[in-house]
């Protein structure tokens, strides 16, 4: 109960604070101006329903969804969450303990009949309120702009949509784990923003940047083959595939891939990335949305290891802040 209560207080103290109201101000406008971007297409698809395959480049994922105006939509606004969900929850998590330790609030909530655990978890719970509060609002945004292009709403897209919305908040709220473990690991909170920040921007759009090269130099250097050889025939374009393949690039390639792949395991973007194509997965035969447990089965290790991100730094948090003295 008294998490509970602690958990208002920051929820009430984060909504109100100019940093939460300017970044979903930023938020909400890059959702207008996405929508607004594919308004043709949204209402051209209106009442259809195909499947095509995608992929989300800064997140190494990709596979078939059903694409329909609701999944097209929200897709786009969850994928600019994609880099600022995670800006916004690492930033609400960078200065939660720490600030309130330079500022000697913390003793003062420490004088009240109250635990550290119920401090800590009270903050964790307010701040990942403000993260769904945000999500919803993107959320109920879009639905009203469809709405007011006369498109009409699917009842399976609105479910798939609310799914996608739950992973996005296991994925913002795995940024505000890392950004209070740093909160306890540094006592100043303007270190720690800076540190929470660079991180985030380095996760989002560098990493999967360089996942590429590092995987290059892992592997080595390209193997020599010899040039190849095109079948060519009268009046026929050249054939684009070699006629003699060279099996020591076919084996670096794979081995590329591989490391690739192991690479964009250790970030939380790509786990992301593969729950929303779970979400709205959709079968190419048929046309449609696949059931929703085999949808869900997709992305079922994606979400193990996503909690196991969410989880780690935030134990981590806990223990250092169970064991810091606040004064």
């Amino acid at each position: 109960m008294k998490e509970l209560n602690i958990a208002f207080k920051e929820f009430y103290s984060s909504i109100r604070s100019k940093r939460f109201i300017s970044l979903l101000a930023f938020y909400l406008f890059i959702t207008f101006f996405f929508n607004y971007s594919i308004k043709d297409e949204l209402i051209t698809r209106a009442g259809q329903i195909t499947v095509g395959y995608t992929s989300f480049p800064l997140s190494g994922a990709e596979g078939a969804i059903a694409e329909t105006p609701i999944s097209i939509s929200i897709t786009g606004n969850l994928m600019a969450l994609l880099v600022f969900g995670a800006i916004i929850g690492i930033a609400l998590g960078a200065d939660a303990i720490n600030k309130e330790i330079e500022e000697g609030t913390a003793k003062v909530l420490m004088s009240h009949p109250i635990y550290k655990d119920q401090v800590i978890n009270g903050k964790f719970i307010g701040n990942g309120m403000a993260l769904f509060l945000i999500i919803m609002t993107g959320y109920i945004f879009s639905m009203a702009y469809l709405l007011l292009l006369g498109i009409p709403l699917d009842i399976t897209s609105i479910l798939r949509a609310l799914i996608a919305a739950i992973f996005t908040l296991i994925y913002m709220m795995t940024f505000l784990s890392i950004g209070i473990m740093l909160s306890t690991l540094l006592k100043k909170p303007e270190t720690a923003m800076l540190l929470a920040i660079a991180l985030a921007i380095f996760l989002t759009l560098i990493y999967p940047t360089i996942v590429n090269v590092v995987a290059e130099k892992i592997v080595g250097e390209e193997p020599h083959c010899p040039p190849s050889v095109y079948r060519v025939e009268k009046e026929q374009p050249v054939y684009e595939a070699p006629f003699n393949p060279c099996p020591a690039m076919k084996e670096w390639k794979n081995r590329k891939e591989l490391w690739e792949n192991r690479l964009f395991m250790l970030n939380p973007t790509h786990h992301y990335g593969q729950l929303i194509i779970s979400a709205f997965a959709g079968d190419e035969v048929v046309q449609n949305y696949l059931p929703l447990g085999e949808s869900l089965s997709i992305g079922f290790n994606s979400l193990a290891v996503l909690l196991v991100e969410l989880l780690l730094p935030f134990t981590i948090a806990y223990m250092r802040f169970m064991t810091s003295d606040l004064s």
